[in-house]
């Protein structure tokens, strides 16, 4: 605890971005809120960017998402979501430059409204060449003044050995308090949470000609347009797929999920937790495929 407590005090000493870095169920998020809610208690302005895209707690599953906390939390879901923006999946490995991209973009706007202190929150997927080479292209996107790294043994040895040495790094083992989920449970939480979301889904047709093309699908190796998806894109295939609903400048306004689809009229659509279509300007396409009830149906055909 007394590492902890100096830890909080140098952050907050040298206020700035701070990404927590680490495997699954190493207690990152509890760490996050912490860290916020002490920043909150200093008199800091501070913002929280989940980028957990398969464990969200400040938006749904598949997006990345700001909290602007004014005062302490008990959780991190108790922050309600000031901006999102789609990713599109829940594993990070087929859609991480869109998590990257939200991330990177949500950093700057919690920035801009004057945060003095951001702490972002990452996915577990840590070890690997390829998870390596992605955190340390995210890291450096979203230039950060802290690193605090949290692993059980070394895992996160090989991304921090490739970091700028601007970046201060604190390193930690889990809290004996942690308790490791399995993949059911995880699975189990996100189709709660997506359920949730959709609970409250009104139905919307959506116009293809009329929405501009934000992000193409990616069908059998190939980038579909949005012109000849409803042709060349089985429809079973895009049934349940989540969707985007975007404004002109890219930002969420609601996630959807397909539930009809119209190649004649080149209509789609679509259950959204939105009344009103008047802000949305176009369309990103997910790779998760998942029903209004919230269950997880499987993914969009990559090979």
């Amino acid at each position: 605890m007394e590492a902890w407590r100096r830890t909080i005090e140098l952050i907050l000493e040298r206020p700035g971005t701070v990404v927590m870095l680490g495997p699954v169920d190493v207690g990152k998020t509890t760490a996050a809120t912490a860290l916020a809610n002490a920043a909150v208690r200093a008199g800091r302005p501070t913002a929280v960017v989940d980028a957990d895209t398969g464990q969200s707690d400040i938006g749904p599953p598949a997006t990345v998402a700001l909290g602007l906390p004014q005062h302490p939390v008990r959780a991190m879901a108790d922050l309600p979501a000031a901006a999102a923006y789609f990713v599109g999946d829940t594993s990070p490995r087929r859609v991480y430059r869109w998590l990257v991209e939200g991330a990177v973009r949500l950093v700057g706007r919690a920035r801009a409204r004057g945060a003095e202190v951001v702490v972002v929150d990452t996915t577990g997927w840590v070890e690997g060449p390829a998870a390596v080479a992605a955190k340390v292209h995210k890291i450096g996107r979203i230039d950060p003044r802290h690193v605090i790294a949290i692993q059980r043994e070394e895992e996160v040895e090989p991304i921090l050995a490739r970091l700028s040495g601007r970046i201060a790094v604190h390193r930690f083992r889990p809290s004996p308090a942690v308790r490791p989920r399995s993949s059911e449970e995880r699975r189990a939480i996100r189709e709660r949470r997506f359920h949730g979301y959709f609970g409250h889904a009104h139905r919307h047709v959506l116009h293809l000609a009329a929405l501009q093309a934000l992000r193409p699908a990616t069908y059998a190796r190939r980038k579909v347009p949005q012109t000849r998806m409803l042709t060349e894109i089985p429809a079973a295939a895009l049934r349940h797929l989540l969707v985007g609903l975007a404004d002109q400048e890219g930002w969420l306004q609601a996630m959807g999920t397909v539930v009809a689809t119209d190649p004649g009229r080149q209509e789609v659509t679509v259950a959204a937790p939105l009344s009103t279509l008047t802000e949305v300007r176009g369309l990103q396409w997910g790779v998760l495929r998942v029903a209004p009830s919230g269950l997880e149906e499987g993914r969009l055909r990559a090979t």
